[in-house]
């Protein structure tokens, strides 16, 4: 039996990549690890199903499960089907879209260098890309109201850029914010509506003749309006500048110069990059250090690489449900006999509450320019100054940055070691947009909450304070910064922590935190310490 819809709404606009996105794709390819999505005819694509599945888990946070059913249907034996519609997003091909790869390996923990066995390289499309966006919702005349409410909200939590899309969501990738977003309502329960619904959908389909005429009025539009249940948040945006030379190290070597800073796309250009995943396994490790170090917990030691580096990240309190750990369902979890209901309750690893996004330098860079500097000569030409390499520097806006030249030094007779001279392309003085992190309070048990936005605050200091070196090469005198401000951010605090909302942080000095907040926060974090080390010792 067909359902009754007496109501449509068609929801338009562009989803614009704030950073990076991969919508990972079947099958094998031989540049990368993790390719994109693609089409039957090869294009790029971002399926409906993978902006179903964002948009769905967003409303599920935000509204109560009997709504969220109604519209997005249930997979029960006596549910029913999804009223609402999103059509794939073909992007381009190889063409008409720049792909990069990203390269990603893992830190052990225990000697700071490369982990064996941890190295992977995705498919990204760049900052920038459009990805134009069309859903439709139907409903009928009781649940007309509450679709309204709840497609007003998401296009409001889409245009805020709360929604990320894709993988690697909390780690730079995904972030998307929606524009020229609106909602068209058709009442399909009288004629006009009706006529209005098939005038629209057979201009539609004439938009590519240039004789297509004006859009079609809808029966009315819906404004957008945020959720009165979304999760509450923490946000903080970090003003720095680099001390010294800082980079990322791109995958590939160059021609003339060895080593080279990792570029990514950003708005028809290129722009320096730290990448979220690089920012966040700093902080990270950091993190783990200082729960390691208070609660005295010894890292664990394999033989076997892959083992050895996933073991070093388990088992640490916090820190699995701040930055996220391998997670398993609720029907494959193993408990010990005798576990406590309790212990069967507690919130399964899986994504992480903090979010970081990826960092682009200030600068923009064409890519003409740019490849003028990756093929330019290091050396001077007989009778000339300058280096071409210099030159292409200047060209391109890019007169700070420097070609160092390393060697390293034979141990026995003290001279420069054969065939270990190389270079490295160094990013001097150069400007950077803010770090941008947020703390997601519903995916944060409540008992923990107080403990992470201490431990949050606590990153925010080591990297104040100079102790957290950024990118490539910070043991050799690169990566070190200068925090300038913090400013804290946030919605539907708790009212102890509410205060944190609107807060500057002058150079990330947390004496700036008003005395009660201070008081409060320190109590809590001293409270979880001493119920962890009472847990660790079970």
């Amino acid at each position: 039996m067909a359902r009754l819809v007496t109501e449509r709404l068609l929801i338009s606009g562009d989803l614009v990549a704030r950073t990076a996105l991969h919508v990972g794709g079947f099958g094998e390819d031989v540049t990368c690890d993790m390719p994109l999505a693609r089409d039957g005819r090869g294009r790029f694509v971002v399926p409906g199903t993978s902006l179903a599945g964002s948009f769905r888990a967003w409303c599920e946070r935000a509204y109560p499960q009997p709504i969220v059913t109604a519209i997005w249907g249930s997979a029960d034996d006596d549910g029913a089907a999804s009223r609402v519609c999103i059509e794939d997003i073909s992007i381009g091909d190889e063409g008409t879209v720049c792909v990069e790869i990203r390269d990603g390996v893992g830190i052990d923990r225990e000697w700071g260098t490369a982990a064996d066995a941890i190295k992977y390289d995705r498919a990204v499309l760049p900052r920038g890309t459009r990805l134009p966006l069309r859903m439709t919702i139907e409903s009928d005349a009781g649940s007309a109201e509450a679709t309204r409410n709840v497609a007003a909200a998401l296009v409001a939590a889409l245009a805020d850029g709360e929604v990320s899309l894709g993988a690697a969501k909390t780690r730079g990738l995904g972030r998307v914010r929606f524009e020229h977003g609106q909602i068209e309502r058709f009442d399909l329960g009288s004629r006009e509506g009706t006529l209005a619904l098939l005038r629209r959908l057979e201009w539609e389909a004439r938009m590519p003749s240039p004789a297509a005429e004006t859009q079609p009025a809808a029966s009315g539009r819906v404004e957008p309006a945020p959720a009165a249940g979304a999760p509450p948040r923490l946000t903080i945006e970090i003003d720095w500048h680099p001390v010294g030379p800082l980079m990322v190290k791109a995958g590939a070597d160059g021609v003339a110069v060895d080593t080279l800073p990792l570029m990514a796309g950003c708005e028809g250009g290129l722009s320096l990059l730290l990448p979220g995943s690089s920012l966040k396994g700093v902080l990270r490790g950091q993190a783990e250090r200082v729960v390691r170090t208070l609660l005295n917990l010894p890292l664990p030691r394999s033989h076997r690489p892959l083992e050895r580096f996933l073991n070093q990240l388990r088992n640490v309190p916090l820190v699995d449900v701040v930055f996220g750990a391998a997670g398993e369902s609720s029907h494959g979890r193993n408990e010990p006999p005798d576990a406590t209901p309790a212990a069967a309750d507690r919130p399964l690893p899986g994504l992480g509450s903090l979010s970081v996004d990826d960092c682009h330098g200030s600068a923009r860079v064409s890519r003409e320019a740019w490849g003028k500097v990756l093929e330019a000569a290091i050396e001077p030409p007989k009778g000339r100054r300058a280096s071409p390499l210099r030159e292409a520097f200047d060209e391109a806006g890019l007169g700070s940055w420097t070609a160092a030249f390393h060697v390293a030094v034979d141990r026995w007779t003290g001279g420069a070691a054969d065939q270990l001279l190389f270079t490295v392309m160094e990013p001097q003085t150069a400007a950077w947009e803010p770090i941008r992190l947020a703390l997601d309070f519903g995916r944060l048990p409540e008992h923990d909450r107080h403990a992470a936005v201490m431990l949050f605050l606590l990153l925010v200091r080591d990297l104040a304070e100079g102790r957290l070196p950024l990118g490539y090469g910070v043991n050799r005198g690169l990566g070190a910064v200068a925090v300038d401000r913090v400013r804290l951010g946030g919605r539907g605090l708790p009212a102890d922590l509410a205060p944190l909302a609107g807060l500057e942080l002058d150079r990330g000095d947390l004496a700036h935190l008003p005395e009660n907040l201070r008081e409060t926060i320190d109590a809590a974090w001293q409270t979880w310490l001493a119920t962890a080390a009472v847990e660790k010792n079970r």
